[in-house]
């Protein structure tokens, strides 16, 4: 029925230098055991019993039955199976079934060697379990597993007998146990464009009002221990973003927590957190899961593996960055805030949550306004050569300038975690500025050219010479205001162009923000990023053809003390 593998005896080690904290010599749970041995896989069959450890509330574990009911060969994957069982306490009975966040709950044999964890579930409410096997766990091979585990007839029909669901129900198959992922100081609506990636790597949406982890928190890596609530961080501080399971064991200053995946990545930098459990919410349509409040950073963990996540304790995450903001707010009231961004790859949608959040904070709600922002980006590159990108913009927007004003660094930092060039790490990211419920808009209600010295509405083909300007200025209008102001966006004609044809085109600045081509190194990537148009500008621009097939370009950029709503105008060029 499954392969016959030989039980490791044999804990994962590591090596760790620079400890932050003493690490305990043994586990805080008299029952539990660190550094296990593992009870063979082979061994595990049909009707041997076992006695698991997870916490319900605080921060002891409590116990738990579990019977073998039998194993899916490679259910895990390749080479990996998955061992089912029955499992059921007092804490279960309340909950209705395993929860999100008994990931990695570890599961002993009556002779103390760990069976393996608690890691998948059936349905949304039952005490049928998966279990990830000990073998696997205290190696925590790195190979690519499955959501989904099915099983075979015959073993739905064995499920069935237990009651607990129908042959129909298993014949579905096992799938991991969500981690529930909580985040604290969200803004209420409009985050679900920096969320996405969040929620679909772990597999689960992502949970509002969770508490938050201060970031001078303090917490001790003996809290992390077989049975012990487990936090993985992305980021902490006024918005942490965290994923809560169980620890599965702890060797020598490794801990090995979920027995499935977190976010699948591989390597990984995410901080490690004890945490308090406050209770396991019942929910018959979803399945229950368990609300948590993490503590400060105990460990990093640097592998997210098909078989669950690896950490080293007393060590902090190497590449943190803090996101930091400070607006003036119309009240004169000045209105800071940090988030510690943890994961590299995450840092655009770190960053414009924790940007979004602050911008309602400073306006004292989610609604209509306008920011002037300035933007500053540090970072390395290869070789650990710093950089430093600055922006200053002005956004308005009459529902959600919080949101407006996030997105534009969104799209500033996203273009830097994703690129292919160069190894680059921010380092910090820091927004200052004003905040006011005021709507400082204008739109562009007028453009004209001067001709034999007036100025006449913009409209037909025009006529220039080679080396000249074209003579030009917008008129733009106040917000719901009649309110004007004019100003000059006289663009260059090109030398030594004389024959050429093209385009004269007025636009607000985002609607001119398109790249001419794809950048080809970092370097070149930087130079598109800083010569982007500002929200705040009136924007003229020539583009003419060659004769040769190529084109030549001339730009103006004019700005203004208020954002510029989108606006396009294009006219014919011919170059006398």
């Amino acid at each position: 029925m499954s392969k016959s593998r030989a039980a490791s005896g044999l804990a994962v080690a590591a090596a760790v230098s620079g400890l932050l904290v003493a690490l305990p010599a043994a586990s805080s749970s008299a029952a539990a055991t660190d550094c296990p041995t593992a009870f063979p896989t082979a061994d595990a069959v049909d009707g041997v019993s076992g006695t698991g450890y997870t916490v319900e509330r605080g921060t002891t574990p409590d116990s738990f039955t579990a019977t073998v009911l039998g194993r899916v060969n490679d259910g895990i994957a390749p080479g990996i199976d998955m061992i089912m069982a029955e499992v059921d306490s007092p804490a279960l009975q309340r909950a209705g079934g395993v929860w999100a966040g008994m990931s990695g709950s570890p599961v002993y044999a009556a002779d103390g060697r760990l069976i393996g964890s608690i890691s998948y579930g059936l349905a949304a409410s039952t005490k049928i379990a998966g279990i990830t096997p000990a073998a696997d766990l205290l190696s925590l091979r790195t190979v690519s597993g499955a959501s989904r585990i099915r099983v075979s007839d015959a073993r739905a029909a064995r499920l069935a007998r237990t009651g607990e669901v129908s042959k129909a129900l298993a014949a579905k198959g096992f799938e991991r146990l969500p981690v529930p992922v909580s985040a604290s100081g969200l803004a209420t609506r409009n985050t679900g464009r920096f969320l996405k990636s969040i929620a679909a790597g772990s597999g689960t949406a992502v949970r509002s009002g969770g508490a938050r982890i201060a970031p001078r928190a303090t917490a001790s890596a003996s809290e992390i221990f077989a049975g012990s609530n487990y936090a993985a961080a992305l980021s902490y501080g006024d918005v942490s973003l965290t994923g809560l399971g169980t620890t599965t064991y702890v060797c020598d200053g490794t801990a090995v927590a979920f027995g499935h995946p977190f976010l699948g990545t591989g390597k990984v930098e995410f901080s490690v957190h004890p945490a308090t459990a406050v209770l396991v919410q019942p929910d018959a349509t979803n399945g229950p899961f368990k609300v948590g409040n993490a503590g400060g950073v105990v460990g990093t963990v640097t592998r997210d593996s098909t078989l669950g996540l690896r950490s080293t304790l007393g060590e902090t995450p190497p590449h943190e960055y803090p996101i930091t903001t400070s607006f003036k707010n119309a009240g004169g009231a000045t209105v800071t805030g940090t988030t510690v961004g943890v994961y590299q790859p995450y840092a655009a949608d770190i960053a414009a949550l924790h940007l979004q959040s602050a911008v309602s904070k400073a306006l004292g709600s989610q609604g209509g306004g306008s920011t002037a922002v300035t933007i500053t980006v540090k970072g390395t590159r290869a070789g650990g050569k710093p950089f430093t990108l600055t922006r200053s913009d002005h956004f308005a927007d009459a529902s959600d300038i919080g949101y407006t004003t996030a997105d534009s660094l969104y799209f500033l930092l996203l273009p830097l975690v994703s690129q292919s060039f160069e190894d680059v790490n921010i380092t910090g990211i820091s927004v200052t500025g004003t905040v006011s419920s005021d709507v400082k808009q204008y739109r562009v209600s007028k453009v004209e050219v001067k001709k034999q010295g007036k100025w006449v509405a913009l409209r037909g083909e025009q006529r220039v010479s080679a080396g000249g300007v074209v003579p030009l200025r917008a008129t733009l209008t106040a917000y719901r205001s009649s309110k004007t102001v004019t100003v000059p966006v006289t663009v260059a004609v090109p030398k030594k162009t004389s024959g050429y044809v093209g385009t004269l085109t007025l636009s607000d600045g985002l609607s001119n923000s398109t790249a001419e081509s794809e950048p080809t190194s970092l370097d070149s990537l930087f130079k598109q990023l800083r010569a982007t148009p500002q929200n705040d500008s009136v924007v003229s621009r020539i583009d003419l053809d060659t004769p040769t097939g190529g084109s030549v370009s001339s730009t103006r950029a004019t700005r203004l003390p208020g954002s510029v709503t989108t606006y396009t105008q294009l006219v014919s060029l011919a170059v006398k």
